[in-house]
């Protein structure tokens, strides 16, 4: 059986992720395709639209065949580490051939050539991130002007390639594969239609997941009906009829604040993301911000980007701090694979699995967790604060919800 894996987040899963995820199969002839998917905290730093269950039932419905879920110690942060996490499980489970990843480049050796510029970090390109952070940029814009830098002085690559976001987080995601020295091979295609972060709709049945968002918040779910497979549109719908979303910053502003005026800059320091004078300025904001999107608005500067402050105030509602990270090993990998739901062939694929991953792959939570697990539930139970019905017994559905089960 030929596995092609993919890291998504399906925040939702819209016409352009059900193109990637076809095009992946047919790209690398697999018969499984097994997706890491974050749960409820996403990668820019905010709660997920729909939890994770939710969004399980659009992956398995529309042709995903193994859903695993990325930590939440790996979720919500930087590129870097965010995909060296969603590769790391799937090169722990052991029977993963390839990885497919969408760019804007959609060829994958001009791509594995910048990536190796990552790994390596040669002292010039050390130099040009310095320079670069001097001028004020924030850390992603800061490397990729260092390595575009880089890469222009060698005529074989295309330096014009570090200047796109998805192909950003594919190099991330090419280096990965080289620091776990993964046998996964590597394979991209190209985004259409949509730009990574669009906030505007420009096509009638493709726009970025942030373009949805913004229609679903802004004029109703129905307006991005046509951006929608069928199976997400009925998902969403059945999420806010029972008032388990839309979910923002927003449902989280009450908790937020409080933790925010409670805090000193010296504590707000320790959370993981709160760094280089961040502190003082979240502090300043919370003062005179009346929602999360004012606060995030007030706080944001060149070098403080919308999605580094997002992280960091995920930091400080999941209780984050330096220390905390440290304990949980996040350079090690994820000590544990866990499984979401999965459809026949998924079931396969954990029968092959099972004999070849190197950590153990969890179908139901063991009495002994793992600190990284305990972070999950943790999470879990934070992100059901945020649902606007009460939904009874909501803090313990990482217990009591059974692995998703679609037999098609």
């Amino acid at each position: 059986m030929r596995v092609t894996g993919v890291v998504v987040e399906y925040n939702p899963m819209h016409n352009g992720h059900l193109y990637h995820l076809e095009q992946s199969r047919a790209s690398t002839s697999a018969d499984a395709v097994v997706a890491v998917m974050s749960g409820h905290f996403l990668q820019r730093g905010e709660p997920a639209l729909v939890n994770k269950w939710a969004r399980t039932k659009m992956a398995l419905q529309q042709g995903v065949d193994l859903v695993l879920e990325l930590p939440a110690a790996y979720s919500a942060q930087s590129a870097s580490l965010f995909a060296y996490g969603s590769i790391a499980v799937l090169d722990r489970l052991g029977v993963v051939d390839t990885v497919c990843f969408g760019s804007e480049s959609g060829d994958i050796r001009p791509l594995q050539a910048l990536s190796n510029i990552l790994v390596e970090e040669p002292p010039l390109f050390k130099t040009f991130l310095r320079e670069e952070l001097q001028k004020g940029h924030s850390y992603p814009r800061a490397a990729s002007d260092a390595l575009a830098r880089f890469a222009a002085l060698d005529p074989a690559i295309d330096s014009e390639l570090a200047q796109k976001p998805n192909n950003m987080l594919g190099l991330e995601y090419l280096a990965a594969l080289k620091k776990l020295n993964s046998s996964i091979e590597p394979a991209t295609i190209t985004r259409i239609a949509a730009g990574y972060n669009q906030e505007t709709i420009t096509h009638p049945s493709i726009a970025s997941a942030t373009a949805i968002r913004k229609a679903t918040f802004e004029t109703g779910i129905e307006t991005a009906e046509n951006l929608l497979p069928a199976v997400s549109y009925r998902v969403l719908q059945e999420e806010f009829a029972a008032g388990r979303g839309p979910l923002s910053w927003e449902n989280y502003r009450q908790a937020l604040f409080t933790l925010l005026h409670r805090a000193t800059p010296d504590g707000l320091r320790e959370y993981v993301g709160v760094d280089e004078g961040l502190e003082h300025r979240l502090l300043e904001a919370a003062l005179r911000a009346a929602t999360v999107h004012e606060l995030i608005t007030l706080t944001k500067t060149k070098r403080y980007t919308w999605t580094k402050i997002q992280r960091a105030l995920t930091s400080v509602l999941l209780g984050l701090t330096r220390r905390e990270q440290k304990e949980l090993s996040v350079a090690d990998g994820p000590p544990y694979i866990r499984v979401l739901g999965f459809t026949g062939r998924g079931q396969a694929v954990l029968r092959a699995a099972s004999s070849r991953a190197s950590v153990p792959i969890l179908t139901k939570l063991p009495k002994e967790k793992p600190k990284m697990l305990e972070f999950d539930l943790r999470a879990s139970r934070l992100y059901a604060q945020g649902y606007s019905a009460r939904q009874p017994g909501a803090e313990l559905w990482d217990i009591t919800r059974p692995v998703q089960i679609e037999n098609w």
